[in-house]
Protein backbone atom coordinates (compact mmCIF):
# COMPACT_ATOMS: atom_id res chain seq x y z
CA UNK A 1 0.00 0.00 0.00
CA UNK A 2 1.53 3.46 -1.14
CA UNK A 3 2.27 6.04 1.26
CA UNK A 4 0.11 9.21 0.02
CA UNK A 5 2.10 12.43 0.66
CA UNK A 6 -0.40 14.95 0.62
CA UNK A 7 0.44 18.68 -1.02
CA UNK A 8 4.00 17.56 -2.05
CA UNK A 9 5.21 17.10 -5.64
CA UNK A 10 6.89 13.37 -5.23
CA UNK A 11 6.37 12.36 -8.60
CA UNK A 12 6.94 13.62 -12.36
CA UNK A 13 4.54 15.63 -13.35
CA UNK A 14 2.23 14.91 -10.40
CA UNK A 15 1.13 15.96 -7.02
CA UNK A 16 -0.05 13.69 -4.04
CA UNK A 17 1.53 10.96 -5.91
CA UNK A 18 2.20 7.96 -4.04
CA UNK A 19 5.09 6.46 -2.76
CA UNK A 20 6.38 2.76 -1.72
CA UNK A 21 8.13 2.27 1.75
CA UNK A 22 10.58 -0.87 2.36
CA UNK A 23 12.23 -1.79 5.19
CA UNK A 24 15.46 -4.06 5.15
CA UNK A 25 16.33 -6.21 8.77
CA UNK A 26 19.36 -8.25 9.24
CA UNK A 27 19.95 -9.14 12.67
CA UNK A 28 23.35 -10.54 14.43
CA UNK A 29 21.95 -13.90 15.41
CA UNK A 30 19.22 -14.79 13.48
CA UNK A 31 20.36 -13.18 10.20
CA UNK A 32 17.38 -11.35 7.30
CA UNK A 33 14.54 -10.79 8.68
CA UNK A 34 12.18 -12.06 5.68
CA UNK A 35 9.29 -9.94 4.57
CA UNK A 36 6.85 -10.54 1.57
CA UNK A 37 7.47 -7.75 -0.79
CA UNK A 38 7.94 -8.78 -4.01
CA UNK A 39 8.71 -5.88 -5.48
CA UNK A 40 12.07 -6.13 -7.63
CA UNK A 41 14.74 -4.65 -5.74
CA UNK A 42 12.93 -5.05 -2.57
CA UNK A 43 12.24 -8.36 -2.27
CA UNK A 44 11.17 -10.33 1.21
CA UNK A 45 11.93 -7.02 2.32
CA UNK A 46 9.24 -5.41 4.90
CA UNK A 47 6.23 -3.51 3.33
CA UNK A 48 5.75 -0.17 5.17
CA UNK A 49 2.53 1.39 5.65
CA UNK A 50 3.97 3.99 7.54
CA UNK A 51 6.59 5.23 9.99
CA UNK A 52 8.03 8.22 11.89
CA UNK A 53 11.27 9.50 13.02
CA UNK A 54 12.78 12.64 14.75
CA UNK A 55 16.01 14.58 16.04
CA UNK A 56 15.71 17.73 18.61
CA UNK A 57 18.46 19.58 20.58
CA UNK A 58 17.20 21.87 22.97
CA UNK A 59 17.43 25.31 23.07
CA UNK A 60 17.25 28.18 25.79
CA UNK A 61 14.58 30.81 24.92
CA UNK A 62 15.61 33.66 23.65
CA UNK A 63 18.96 32.14 22.71
CA UNK A 64 19.89 30.67 19.32
CA UNK A 65 22.76 28.06 20.90
CA UNK A 66 21.56 24.69 21.69
CA UNK A 67 22.35 23.70 25.49
CA UNK A 68 22.11 20.09 25.50
CA UNK A 69 23.32 17.42 23.15
CA UNK A 70 20.72 16.14 19.96
CA UNK A 71 18.55 13.94 20.72
CA UNK A 72 17.39 10.67 18.36
CA UNK A 73 14.13 9.77 18.53
CA UNK A 74 13.37 5.72 17.99
CA UNK A 75 12.53 5.09 14.36
CA UNK A 76 8.55 3.95 14.39
CA UNK A 77 7.54 1.77 11.28
CA UNK A 78 3.66 0.40 10.66
CA UNK A 79 3.49 -2.12 9.18
CA UNK A 80 0.52 -5.08 8.83
CA UNK A 81 1.01 -8.40 9.83
CA UNK A 82 3.06 -10.48 7.52
CA UNK A 83 6.16 -13.01 8.13
CA UNK A 84 8.40 -10.70 9.90
CA UNK A 85 5.90 -10.36 12.43
CA UNK A 86 7.59 -13.04 14.71
CA UNK A 87 10.91 -12.49 14.00
CA UNK A 88 10.88 -8.87 14.75
CA UNK A 89 9.13 -10.42 18.17
CA UNK A 90 12.34 -13.14 18.47
CA UNK A 91 14.70 -9.66 17.99
CA UNK A 92 12.83 -7.73 20.89
CA UNK A 93 12.51 -10.66 23.05
CA UNK A 94 15.91 -12.20 22.87
CA UNK A 95 18.32 -8.77 22.78
CA UNK A 96 19.42 -9.95 19.24
CA UNK A 97 21.07 -6.60 17.88
CA UNK A 98 20.19 -5.51 14.17
CA UNK A 99 23.54 -5.20 12.40
CA UNK A 100 21.48 -2.58 9.84
CA UNK A 101 18.07 -2.38 9.05
CA UNK A 102 17.53 -0.04 5.81
CA UNK A 103 14.11 2.04 5.60
CA UNK A 104 13.81 2.73 1.85
CA UNK A 105 11.27 5.17 -0.20
CA UNK A 106 10.66 4.51 -3.56
CA UNK A 107 8.35 6.63 -5.96
CA UNK A 108 5.36 4.69 -7.00
CA UNK A 109 4.51 4.66 -10.62
CA UNK A 110 6.78 5.43 -13.70
CA UNK A 111 10.53 4.68 -12.98
CA UNK A 112 10.62 3.71 -9.95
CA UNK A 113 13.42 5.66 -7.90
CA UNK A 114 14.38 5.05 -4.43
CA UNK A 115 15.45 8.53 -3.49
CA UNK A 116 15.10 8.11 0.11
CA UNK A 117 17.00 5.66 2.16
CA UNK A 118 17.93 6.05 6.51
CA UNK A 119 20.32 3.14 7.41
CA UNK A 120 20.74 2.50 11.20
CA UNK A 121 23.50 0.37 12.60
CA UNK A 122 24.22 -0.97 16.38
CA UNK A 123 20.10 -1.22 16.73
CA UNK A 124 17.57 -2.66 18.69
CA UNK A 125 14.19 -3.19 18.70
CA UNK A 126 12.69 -1.66 21.95
CA UNK A 127 8.83 -1.66 21.45
CA UNK A 128 6.46 -3.81 19.20
CA UNK A 129 2.35 -3.13 19.47
CA UNK A 130 -0.45 -4.82 17.68
CA UNK A 131 -3.60 -2.32 16.81
CA UNK A 132 -6.92 -3.67 15.51
CA UNK A 133 -8.62 -0.59 14.43
CA UNK A 134 -12.01 0.27 12.98
CA UNK A 135 -11.86 -2.00 10.17
CA UNK A 136 -10.65 -4.86 11.56
CA UNK A 137 -7.28 -5.02 10.17
CA UNK A 138 -4.55 -5.78 12.45
CA UNK A 139 -1.44 -3.37 12.11
CA UNK A 140 2.21 -3.59 14.19
CA UNK A 141 4.53 -0.29 15.26
CA UNK A 142 7.82 -1.37 15.95
CA UNK A 143 9.94 0.49 17.80
CA UNK A 144 13.74 0.80 16.97
CA UNK A 145 16.90 2.15 18.80
CA UNK A 146 20.30 2.84 17.24
CA UNK A 147 23.79 3.99 17.42
CA UNK A 148 24.47 5.06 14.21
CA UNK A 149 22.13 6.44 11.57
CA UNK A 150 22.97 7.49 8.02
CA UNK A 151 20.23 9.87 5.59
CA UNK A 152 20.45 9.54 1.55
CA UNK A 153 18.39 11.73 -0.23
CA UNK A 154 18.45 11.34 -3.85
CA UNK A 155 16.19 14.24 -6.07
CA UNK A 156 14.65 13.26 -9.14
CA UNK A 157 14.32 15.26 -12.55
CA UNK A 158 11.66 16.12 -14.40
CA UNK A 159 12.69 12.97 -17.04
CA UNK A 160 12.38 10.56 -13.87
CA UNK A 161 16.16 10.41 -13.42
CA UNK A 162 18.39 10.71 -10.41
CA UNK A 163 19.97 14.16 -9.80
CA UNK A 164 23.31 14.26 -7.10
CA UNK A 165 22.64 12.70 -3.94
CA UNK A 166 22.74 14.53 -0.34
CA UNK A 167 23.65 12.78 2.68
CA UNK A 168 23.57 12.59 6.61
CA UNK A 169 25.94 10.13 8.81
CA UNK A 170 26.28 10.42 12.43
CA UNK A 171 26.38 8.55 15.52
CA UNK A 172 24.89 8.57 18.50
CA UNK A 173 26.85 9.97 21.71
CA UNK A 174 26.67 8.06 24.98
CA UNK A 175 25.31 9.86 28.06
Amino acid sequence: MPLRIPGQDTSVGGRDAASDAFLSVQTKRAGKVKGEVTTEGHEEEIQLLCWTWGVSANTAIGSTERTARRVYRHLVVTKGIDSASTALLSALATNDEIKEAVLTMRKAGGEALDYFTMTLEGARVVALDIDVGEDGRPVERVSIAFTKIGIAYQPQQNAGLGSGTFSFDDEVLPA
